[in-house]
C-alpha cells in the first residue's frame, strides 16, 4: 500500500512540475517568415484572394484532393469560405496592406494566417510576410508540442512565399 500511494504522488508530483514548466512557455505562437519580391500589393493580392489559387501556390493545399475542397459565399467573383475535411476557412479581415484569414476545425484551436505587404519607397522591391498566429491552452502537451511549430510550419511557409515570388515576379515579367 505504501509503495502505491508513493506512485501516486509521484506521478502527481511529476505531473504538477511539467505543468509548472509548460506555463513558463508562451501561449500565443506566432510563426512568421518574409520574401523579398518586386511586385506590386495587387500582383499579390490577386493570389491570396483567390482561394480557388491556393493549391497552385500554398503547400499546405498542394496535397488536398480537389474533391475535398468546397467553396461558397462568393466575394467579388471569388469564394469567402473554403472547407477542406471539415476545416472552415475564411476572410476575416481585407486591409490594403493586409489580409486575415480565420482556420476554425472543429474541436481545434482557431488558427489565424496573415499576409502582409509592405512596400519600399526607395527601392522596386517589397516585402510579403505571410504569419501564422496559434493561440495555445494551459496543456502541457500543446505547449510542448507548439517548440515543434517553428520548424514544421516555418518551412512550409518559406515554401508557400517562393511559390508566390516565382508566379508574380514570372508574371510581371511576361506582362512587359
Amino acid at each position: 500500500m505504501k509503495i502505491f500511494r508513493l506512485l501516486v504522488l509521484s506521478v502527481i508530483i511529476l505531473f504538477l512540475v511539467i505543468t509548472a514548466i509548460s506555463l513558463l512557455i508562451p501561449s500565443h505562437i506566432r510563426i512568421s517568415r518574409a520574401a523579398n519580391m518586386h511586385a506590386s500589393a495587387d500582383d499579390v493580392w490577386v493570389h491570396v484572394d483567390n482561394m480557388h489559387s491556393w493549391k497552385e501556390w500554398n503547400p499546405f493545399f498542394s496535397q488536398v484532393p480537389p474533391s475535398e475542397i468546397e467553396f461558397t459565399d462568393s466575394r467579388e467573383g471569388r469564394p469567402a469560405v473554403m472547407k477542406i475535411r471539415g476545416t472552415v476557412i475564411q476572410l476575416k479581415e481585407k486591409k490594403p496592406d493586409e489580409r486575415i484569414y480565420v482556420m476554425d476545425a472543429k474541436g481545434k484551436k482557431t488558427v489565424i494566417n496573415g499576409w502582409k505587404f509592405i512596400s519600399n519607397s526607395v527601392s522596386d522591391s517589397s516585402t510579403l510576410q505571410w504569419y501564422i498566429d496559434i493561440n495555445l491552452r494551459w496543456y502541457p502537451w500543446e505547449k510542448f508540442a507548439s517548440l515543434l511549430f517553428e520548424k514544421s510550419y516555418g518551412a512550409r511557409i518559406e515554401e508557400g512565399l517562393s511559390n508566390i515570388k516565382k508566379t508574380v515576379e514570372k508574371s510581371r515579367i511576361s506582362f512587359y
